[in-house]
């Protein structure tokens, strides 16, 4: 009998290619969106979740009253970075602590061996206690004698093989120049953080081999330094925290003290200043109060979670609407049967075996769209997810429950539908088979929402988007070169920018060439003084003379940099936003006291240069100075080459061959400008892509949907449409007739969508201090795209029945 139901029903699905094609490819367009989801969900939950101690590892963190930024619901700064001194401490003084390292990742170093130097981006600096604490494989090396001197390197494979081929690097030398070149002994090689690591590293040295790492032990009030800790098995958290309130009592009692004084408002006695809180290992990914390398939002994953599970509602829905367009096809076949003998149950059992061996025809294509589109999904999604052995069977587990679920779901309205035809009526020829499709209707509405909604949205992120890129940010990035000096934070620095400005002037391609300590997106510096009694903040800048020319910046008033004048290495040229938040009317005439001498006015303002968008386009233009003190200030680290547009390999040859005759032994690197700049809006970009999949994956199921429903109404008034054209009615009637309601319907869902979309959009909006407005041709020219989607949809059908001759409608009445 079993045998029977699905040799029938591989014969219906047969025979009714195109239902079936319409009805596989939906199914499985939102089995695949949800294995997809599903896989991201995974990958967002297994964070760090692969280490053997990961209960009792915990992230040190700070929590101060922030007198910065005034915000009386929460008032506090919270940051995972904290003392240098904070790990020794913890170690000797509180039991409970069984082990700790600190963490500073991704420094830029050269790394040479023999004649092979590279750059590396990844050099972190740890403890000893790093490779007990966490669970990254050893290649090669004993973790207990691992970093029991201070020159020595643990790396990566990788960088064995980049450096050393197939030798062993175990004992070898690697000179390593971050923060002064040193040579370092290969004691261990340990295997790359995975991608669902929170850490990672390609060379690990060493803390004490920070720079100024013995001035930074004891100054308790810079905060620069993650810092692990794994406490002993069953240690009371609560005590814990009651323990670091001591800790930092001892070493900060009187320092917070005097910041308490020193606050422009008065803070409350009762509120602490300062005190540390922690995060277990397994929720460092997942908590976005922290600023953190790989931290994510999990409100993603609910947000997408949603649009999948609605998706897949959607197609089930769809499949219904499409199993009631065949109804009255197969209303002789049930007729038949039940003359025949067959019971009610029998034909339920047999119309849900054939939606159960569509469903798993649409899980063998969604399993294949997987793999064909995850490559895709990982782009969009800024992830490394990958099917392996380890979750294949979890994967192929989650699509065989989905898959009966949509069988059973999908296929039991229909099936209890099509069983309940009356043989008598049916076998006679009385029978209509009017479907009663009323409850689709809100359906189609719903599915055309979310589509105008996203439809809506991806245009208006589209949008904003490109005012990003296109707008005047009050200096041009185009054709700049972004090149480190390569040579630390020194002096060297600013004698690599001088070497390479004088050899690049005989270069007929370069325009100018300027010095800085930061480039735009690449780190900023933040200066915070008081200026009678009342608290500033301001960017600062190092920069050379030929800074603003390179950009095109323009002053507004007073002069430049010049080098013939000495005292210009003291001077600062002010932003307009600096000029206006001290209230200055002539600022050429002041004195920025940013090092809060007592002993002076402060340094003079010899200039005030327009305002340009130095921070993203989230934020607003904010005080700014720039100025050549190396004391205060800092070195050049970064060379801005500016170049005549065209031909651009061919100059940036021209640019590598200088440096390596001024620089032989350092490896040339560069960044543009622009792409600098366009990286700050990464993640916004990333959304907008992952927008523009959720449209088309919406605008497909809805279509499949207002296609099933334009064919149950085609179904219903088909005698309708023949006695009609029997009374003279022409075609473009008829076509008219038939999808007057759909698009009625579908005006109706984009009335709802927009306004929606207005609103959510604006919340979105709301992150740039910069942004486009929101107008009604927006919303006219998603809705005219919508539309036209929505009459192509449904003209098959209306055209189908227009067509059909109406002798054949109409023989049986």
């Amino acid at each position: 009998m079993i045998g029977n139901y699905f040799k029938v029903a591989s014969r219906n699905i047969l025979k009714r290619k195109m239902y079936s094609f319409i009805n596989a490819f939906g199914l499985s367009v939102g089995i695949a969106f949800c294995i997809l989801i599903f896989l991201f969900i995974m990958d967002e939950k297994s964070f760090d979740q692969f280490h053997a101690n990961k209960n009792q590892i915990y992230r040190i963190e700070e929590k101060s009253y922030d007198t910065w930024h005034e915000n009386p619901n929460d008032p506090y700064y919270r940051s995972a970075y904290l003392m240098k001194g904070l790990q020794p401490a913890l170690k000797e003084e509180l039991p409970e602590v069984s082990s700790a390292t600190r963490y500073n990742p991704s420094h830029n170093g050269i790394v040479r061996y023999n004649d092979k130097v590279f750059s590396e981006k990844e050099i972190a600096y740890v403890d000893a206690d790093f490779f007990k604490m966490f669970s990254f494989k050893l290649v090669a090396g004993n973790p207990d004698k691992i970093f029991n001197g201070k020159l020595e390197t643990a790396i990566t494979p990788a960088i064995a093989k980049k450096y050393f081929g197939d030798e062993s690097p175990l004992g070898k030398p690697l000179r390593i120049d971050v923060d002064g070149d040193k040579e370092f002994m290969i004691v261990a090689i340990i295997e790359a953080a995975p991608a669902n690591s929170s850490l990672k590293y390609d060379i690990l040295v060493p803390q004490e081999n920070v720079g100024h790492y013995e001035r930074n032990l004891n100054q308790w009030g810079n905060f620069n330094t993650p810092t692990f800790v794994q406490l002993i098995p069953n240690t009371d958290l609560k005590k814990f925290k009651s323990s670091l309130d001591k800790v930092i009592q001892k070493h900060m009692g009187d320092k917070l003290e005097k910041w308490r004084k020193e606050a422009v408002k008065p803070i409350p006695a009762n509120v602490k200043m300062l005190e540390l809180e922690f995060t277990q290992l397994p929720d460092w990914h997942l908590k976005k109060e922290i600023s953190w390398d790989k931290v994510s939002d999990p409100q993603y994953s609910w947000i997408l979670g949603g649009i999948a599970a609605l998706i897949l509602i959607i197609a089930s829905i769809n499949y219904i609407s499409l199993a009631l367009t065949t109804s009255a096809s197969r209303k002789t076949e049930v007729g038949i049967r039940k003359v025949a003998g067959a019971q009610r149950q029998q034909l339920v059992w047999q119309f849900s075996i054939e939606s159960i061996v569509l469903s798993v025809i649409s899980m063998i294509i969604g399993i294949g769209l997987v793999f064909l589109f995850l490559p895709s999904f990982n782009q969009f999604t800024d992830k490394a997810i990958t099917i392996s052995f380890s979750n294949i069977v979890l994967v192929l587990w989650a699509s065989l429950g989905l898959t009966v679920f949509i069988g059973m779901f999908a296929g039991s309205y229909p099936a209890l539908f099509l069983s309940g035809f009356r043989p008598a009526l049916v076998l006679k020829g009385t029978f209509t088979s009017k479907v009663q499709a009323g409850f689709t209707k809100p359906l189609v509405v719903i599915q055309f929402v979310l589509s105008a909604f996203l439809i809506m949205s991806s245009v208006i992120m589209y949008r904003q988007m490109k005012f990003i890129t296109t707008k005047d940010l009050g200096y041009n990035k185009e054709q700049i070169l972004v090149v480190p000096t390569q040579t630390g934070y020194n002096k060297e620095a600013d004698k690599t920018v001088e070497r390479f400005r004088t050899r690049l002037q005989a270069e007929p391609s370069v325009v100018s060439v300027a010095g800085t300590g930061l480039s735009f997106n690449q780190g900023f510096s933040r200066y915070g003084y008081k200026i009678k009694g009342e608290q500033k903040a301001a960017y600062v800048y190092g920069v050379d003379p030929y800074y603003l020319s390179t950009l095109g910046a323009t002053l507004a008033s007073g002069r430049n940099f010049d080098v013939r004048i000495p005292a210009d290495s003291d001077a600062l040229i002010v932003n307009e936003a600096l000029v206006r938040d001290m209230k200055w009317t002539d600022p050429l005439n002041e004195y920025l006291n940013y090092r809060e001498d007592s002993t002076s006015l402060g340094a003079k303002v010899i200039g005030v240069v327009k305002d340009y968008h130095f921070l993203s386009l989230e934020k607003n233009i904010e005080p700014m100075f720039l100025s050549m003190n190396k004391k205060d200030v800092g070195f050049l680290t970064k060379i801005l080459v500016k170049i005549t547009p065209g031909e651009i390999p061919d100059k940036i040859e021209k640019i590598r061959k200088v440096w390596k005759e001024l620089s032989p032994d350092k490896p040339f690197e560069y960044s543009f400008l622009d792409e600098d700049v366009a990286r700050q809006y990464k993640s916004y970009q990333r959304w907008m892509s992952i927008m523009g999949l959720s449209t088309g994956f919406a605008i497909l199921i809805s279509c499949l949907g207002l296609f099933g429903l334009s064919g149950i109404n085609a179904l219903n008034r088909t005698k309708e449409m023949g006695i009609r054209k029997v009374m003279g009615a022409e075609l473009k009637n008829i076509f008219i007739l038939l999808n007057r309601q759909f698009i009625g319907l579908a005006m109706i869902a984009f009335a709802v969508a927009a306004s929606l979309s207005w609103y959510v959009m604006n919340k979105w909006l709301k992150d740039f201090q910069f942004k486009i407005k929101i107008g009604w041709e927006l919303f006219a020219v998603s809705m005219a795209t919508g539309l036209t989607v929505a009459l192509l949809t449904v003209s098959y059908h209306a055209l189908k029945t227009a067509w059909l001759n109406p002798a054949q409608t109409l023989k049986n009445e």
